[in-house]
């Protein structure tokens, strides 16, 4: 599951797309620093919708025609059998910009969080699925990230993690030209464990109303936690 994500540097995410895609992609003026994304914010994503790369918000949540259900995450091996994600698989691709992802190692009935970020400390892009959402029931665009099996990195933590686009991927995938099942696999593997990297932060992060660099703060004694809820 991957639910919680960073956007601490945005101007350097959105350069780093811009570099491998070879265009300009600059920062829009609403976009500002995240430490605590969760589901149901509107946070920036690179799409294209043929006419090049640009940068969309949209709700971090996915909303299937006739399911009035939100789903943060689609799973890589089952996306294409799932009727919810039949119509955005195909074409509707998109790129999250992030400098980290937070998941949980569940003990004893509390959640600890952990910091993913890359090993070299460069902002990355999850693959995800986006929407144009559906006016008449009032569904904004959003999105969800795609999730796939976790390297040796995040798996003592959690048992999926998000899919880390490789800068040679970036491009295809953005790409709303159709793409079939066994390329998407191919794009969906998990990122190699020498590439990323980890760190307990505090769980002040636990709590989706806490904001600022006190979320990825170092943890303190476990005895002094407060383990605050969801």
């Amino acid at each position: 599951m991957c639910n919680r994500y960073t956007l601490i540097d945005p101007d350097g995410a959105f350069a780093e797309i811009a570099r491998i895609l070879g265009v300009p992609l600059h920062k829009p003026a609403w976009v500002v620093k995240r430490y605590n994304i969760a589901p149901t914010n509107v946070v920036p994503a690179v799409v294209n919708r043929g006419g090049g790369a640009e940068i969309m918000p949209l709700h971090f949540g996915f909303f299937a025609k006739g399911n009035p259900q939100m789903v943060p995450n689609a799973r890589a091996e089952t996306v294409y059998a799932k009727r919810s994600f039949k119509d955005a698989v195909p074409s509707h691709r998109c790129a999250i910009p992030t400098t980290g992802f937070i998941d949980w190692r569940d003990e004893d009935g509390h959640k600890w969080p952990y910091l993913f970020t890359r090993a070299d400390d460069r902002p990355f892009a999850l693959a995800a699925l986006w929407s144009s959402g559906d006016a008449a029931r009032a569904v904004p665009p959003n999105f969800c990230i795609v999730t796939t099996e976790p390297n040796e990195v995040v798996a003592p933590v959690h048992n999926r993690m998000p899919v880390i686009l490789r800068e040679e991927h970036l491009a295809r995938w953005l790409d709303p030209a159709p793409m079939a099942e066994p390329e998407f696999q191919h794009i969906a593997e998990k990122l190699p464990a020498a590439a990323l990297a980890a760190r307990e932060v505090d769980d002040f992060i636990n709590s989706v109303k806490h904001e600022g660099p006190e979320c990825l703060g170092p943890p303190k004694p476990r005895g002094a936690q407060l383990g605050l809820g969801f």
